[in-house]
């Protein structure tokens, strides 16, 4: 299992309990899997977040996209990502926030999606999986639990 599954399946573990099942949940929606959900129209466009839900008693959703962190701490971006999250880009379903972990799940981090906003508005990267810098406006955690905690503290 690729890092990335075994974080979002981790930060679902513990935040299953505190999910509005009655509403949309989505986990790791492959690029096959979103245009499906486009062409049945339950999405605007393809470039969806790995975690979509709702909190118990939340009267919004949640969009968290994922990351696991290169060697260097960077997070790795797909280009149709990078122009559709973008301040200007037209992505109907940017992220909430992003979260996290190194390689070894030892530690885990937290940005709204605005404080990384000038990382994704400044990339002129012509590869097609840009690296990026995690922004300085994050919150580090020792583990998923902690992360999940914040979470549910500010929803």
């Amino acid at each position: 299992m690729k890092q990335e599954h075994h974080f979002v399946a981790d930060l679902y573990r513990y935040l299953a309990p505190f999910i509005d099942t009655n509403r949309p949940l989505d986990l790791s929606l492959d690029g096959i899997a979103a245009k499906k959900g486009v062409s049945e129209g339950r999405f605007e466009d393809p470039d969806v977040p790995d975690l979509w839900f709702t909190l118990i008693g939340s009267p919004h959703h949640t969009l968290l996209e994922a990351k696991v962190l290169n060697r260097n701490r960077t997070v790795t971006v797909g280009q149709a990502q990078l122009a559709a999250w973008r301040s200007t880009g037209p992505g109907k379903h940017k992220p909430t926030a992003w979260v996290a972990a190194s390689e070894e799940l030892s530690a885990c981090y937290y940005w709204p999606h605005t404080a990384f906003l000038v990382r994704l508005d400044c990339s002129k990267s012509a590869v097609d999986y840009p690296k990026l810098r995690m922004p300085d406006d994050r919150v580090e955690f020792p583990d998923v639990r902690g992360l999940v905690l914040h979470l549910l503290r500010n929803p």
